[in-house]
């Protein structure tokens, strides 16, 4: 029986690799997997727009968005995952990511965590605001320390 898995990720070498690489280990033949990256809202909301139009905000948002395309794209493309199949989001995660599971309906979620200190270590902000209103299995893959 084949499912539909959800896959977000963040946009550096790393992390990607290591969640679609583990992803791809596990999958069926008749697998779809869709990948997902969120844009933060905060390196374009914040940006200061002189002309008082909207229109550098505007730009600057079309700007982010195209280039974490064109990067998911990049990282998608060595694990043999379309464009089709990539997905970005702009706004808060946990609530783009779970707006997604429902229009989309998929039977999994795969996010990868940091989890880098305190409460963090053994799940992420991040990921822990995900799983929380989940409607899916959801698999949490421990992404360790970037080597050196």
């Amino acid at each position: 029986m084949s499912k539909k898995t959800l896959v977000a990720i963040e946009l550096d070498n790393f992390s990607a690799n290591v969640v679609l690489s583990r992803v791809a280990a596990v999958r069926q033949e008749d697998d779809t997997v869709d990948v997902v990256h969120v844009v933060d809202p905060s390196g374009v909301t914040y940006t200061a727009d002189p002309t008082m139009t909207g229109k550098m905000y505007k730009q600057s948002y079309e700007n982010a968005l195209e280039k974490a395309r064109i990067r998911l794209e990049e990282l998608c493309k060595p694990h043999g995952i379309t464009p089709e199949n990539c997905h970005i989001r702009y706004g808060r995660i946990s609530r783009e990511i779970h707006e997604l599971l429902y229009e989309e309906n998929y039977d999994e979620l795969v996010i990868g965590s940091h989890g880098w200190s305190g409460w963090q270590r053994v799940l992420g902000s991040k990921a822990a605001s995900i799983i929380h209103g989940a409607t899916v299995d959801t698999w949490v893959l421990k992404i360790g320390v970037k080597p050196s």
